[in-house]
């Protein structure tokens, strides 16, 4: 059980790390940091790709049965949507900070949010408590509204970065 804990704690870390990553790639976009996206490009990559290869996921069968309570999907594409969702969150991430892949992970990131965010609507309108619990054991207890809440403003977010390399030649701000 303690192994079980601490690959929770370790998979948290690395959730933060991630959202650390959306974060800075996101400002530097917003104001035009690109000095900073330049920097970025220089760090060892590699070696992160390593160590979080070395992670095993925290609890890929909790998150299949989290995925299957929204009774859209069938059982085994729960099961490999959990498996395969977080690597593509992490390959995302990644692209933010890539100039050459920056327009391509914003995409699939807005797409991801989209889908879940018309998915907990339908589960509620189909009278199901779900919770993502994607913050841990604090969102379990936040309302539909606040999960909301959050959804919108995380696609409001990214729809402004997308806009925000759209407000000149796209081709030329992705290379």
């Amino acid at each position: 059980m303690a192994q079980i804990e601490k690959v929770k704690f370790v998979w948290r870390i690395v959730d933060f790390v991630v959202a650390g990553l959306f974060i800075v790639a996101g400002l530097t976009k917003i104001f035009d940091l690109d000095h900073v996206i330049a920097d970025l490009r220089h760090l060892r990559l590699g070696d992160l790709l390593i160590d979080l290869q070395s992670i095993r996921f925290a609890d890929p069968a909790a998150f299949a049965n989290d995925i299957d309570n929204y009774k859209i999907l069938p059982w085994t594409i729960g099961v490999a949507l959990a498996f395969y969702l977080p690597w593509l969150e992490i390959f995302c991430g990644i692209a933010l900070i890539v100039r050459r892949l920056y327009l391509g992970g914003l995409s699939i990131l807005t797409a991801l949010v989209c889908v879940f965010t018309v998915a907990t609507i339908a589960a509620k309108v189909r009278g199901l408590d779900i919770t993502c619990g994607c913050f841990g054991h604090a969102s379990k207890n936040w309302s539909f509204s606040g999960h909301m809440a959050l959804d919108l403003a995380i696609l409001a977010a990214l729809l402004a970065l997308y806009f925000k390399v759209g407000s000149g030649n796209r081709l030329q701000n992705a290379v």
